[in-house]
């Protein structure tokens, strides 16, 4: 398992490159493009809507000037069922802190239903919307995407027999922590695996996710359990052989992110209505049922006439107050997104790689626990885009939350325990883009968005202005 992210960095540049120099698909695209973006806000800090969820490429801290270089190429032949995928998607940042990141560069292999793709690359883990959601709470689009290895279903795959009645998705994949950590350079084991039925108008599907950081250099405890041995023990969920840290053998090994994911979709002529409900788990306890009503609810209705003034509404729900305490317990023991082991927590590169609404930064209202300052919260989310005209569109949120801090915050008083300290934050965000020339992909963007409330010490406003160049061309 002692295989470093260099190394995977040399086969994705090899699989970029070469790759598609073997494949004469009968499909071929060729997609690239290039944009900038400027961000500013009135008092430096930039509002909420304009960070969250940017892949981490956006520094909240200041103004930002972004550039975007993008290539993705693929081949599909149809014939004898195979694919080819490889890409990349590079951004320079001007900001307080300047950085030039590849948060894409992957090469991918498919064969019928499998899909086997290296390195970098984008990829949300659960049921959630694509769009309009707030953010996953496995795995969204807030933080720079993880190099990993994976193998998948192309999507969801009949299963034999069925007819098509019943389908299946799985998924299983091992990465690298390579950035600076409390534990350093740990793995990261992620797996899912959902079943759908199909019938009429109606799509109803649900799985499970699994996620875990494991392994790693403790800087009291040394090299933590890393072994082939080891990793069977994380695939299955299981406490590490004795010798190890008390709490990998007693619980299980590593920090565990997962969750029951449920998802319906009803499909009619001219609409489609969604409905999901993710239920959140720590640890084994979770597993049970400990906090029922922690997790995300979504429900949405999508037009299927996208030239539609509103084509999509979502309202999201996410509430993370129980966190497995029981009555006579403060708030917030499980401490999401934090691991007494594991104190770098569910992040990457300073970002959280769940639902941004939880906070991995300093907080003037809070107590940190580990990276985490606000993990115990009560959101209520829209989202709304539409396209009122052949060239222009836009999208828009309203989020509010409450917000209670950590287990840290509610420790400070005496039983019985309710929740104290509430913060309540309201953030806007509206974007518009319209197009200049579509047959040259010529686009400019516009937004504003504001937050008010007592979450941060100023209530914020800042404005975003880009333009971009987008190009599909087919190979033959």
């Amino acid at each position: 398992m002692n295989f470093s992210f260099r190394s995977l960095s040399g086969i994705t540049i090899l699989a970029v490159m070469c790759v598609p120099a073997l494949v004469f698909g009968q499909s071929q695209v060729v997609s690239y493009g290039i944009g900038a973006s400027a961000y500013t806000a009135k008092d430096g800090n930039l509002p909420f809507w304009f960070y969250a969820n940017t892949d981490g490429v956006v520094d909240p801290e200041s103004s930002n000037l972004i550039t975007r270089l993008y290539s993705y190429y693929t081949s599909v032949d149809t014939a004898n069922s195979f694919r080819v995928r490889t890409g990349f998607d590079a951004y320079s940042r001007f900001s307080q802190n300047n950085t030039l990141v590849f948060n894409e560069l992957y090469g991918s292999i498919g064969y019928k239903f499998i899909d086997l793709k290296v390195g970098r690359f984008y990829q949300t883990l659960g049921l959630t919307d694509d769009d309009l959601t707030m953010g996953s709470m496995i795995v969204s689009r807030n933080a720079t995407p993880i190099p990993r290895i994976q193998l998948s279903t192309n999507g969801f795959t009949d299963i034999p027999l069925m007819q098509g009645y019943v389908q299946f998705k799985a998924l299983f994949a091992h990465g690298w922590f390579d950035d600076e950590r409390y534990v350093s350079n740990p793995y990261l084991h992620q797996k899912y695996f959902y079943l759908k039925i199909n019938y009429k108008v109606i799509e109803a599907m649900g799985g499970i996710i699994h996620n875990v950081t494991w392994g790693g250099v403790d800087p009291d405890s040394g090299q933590l359990p890393s072994s082939f041995s080891d990793y069977l023990r994380v695939i299955s969920g299981m406490g590490a052989a004795p010798g190890a840290p008390g709490g990998e053998v007693t619980n299980v090994i590593g920090n565990s992110v997962g969750a029951y994911d449920f998802r319906l979709n009803l499909n009619f002529d001219d609409f489609q209505f969604k409905a999901y409900r993710l239920f959140y788990l720590e640890d084994k306890v979770s597993t049970r049922f400990r906090s029922p009503w922690d997790g995300i609810w979504g429900v949405g209705i999508e037009l299927t006439d996208e030239n539609s003034f509103i084509n999509e509404i979502l309202w999201e729900h996410m509430n993370t107050k129980r966190q497995d305490s029981f009555d006579d317990e403060p708030r917030g023991t499980a401490s999401y997104y934090y691991n007494f082991i594991y104190e770098s927590g569910w992040t990457y590169e300073g970002n959280v790689i769940g639902n941004p609404l939880i906070l991995a930064e300093p907080n003037p209202n809070f107590m940190m626990r580990g990276p985490i300052s606000n993990n115990i919260i009560v959101a209520h989310h829209i989202g709304i885009q539409g396209r009122p005209a052949d060239r222009f569109r836009y999208k828009t949120f309203f989020t509010y939350s409450r917000n209670y801090g950590t287990v840290a915050n509610q420790r400070q008083q005496e039983q019985p325990y309710e929740l104290i300290g509430r913060v309540d934050e309201y953030s806007m965000f509206f974007q518009a883009q319209y197009l200049l020339a579509p047959k040259y992909g010529l686009s400019l963007t516009g937004a504003l968005a504001f937050d008010m409330g007592e979450l941060y010490e100023n209530n914020r406003l800042g404005f975003q202005l880009g333009i971009r160049w987008d190009r599909i061309i087919p190979v033959n």
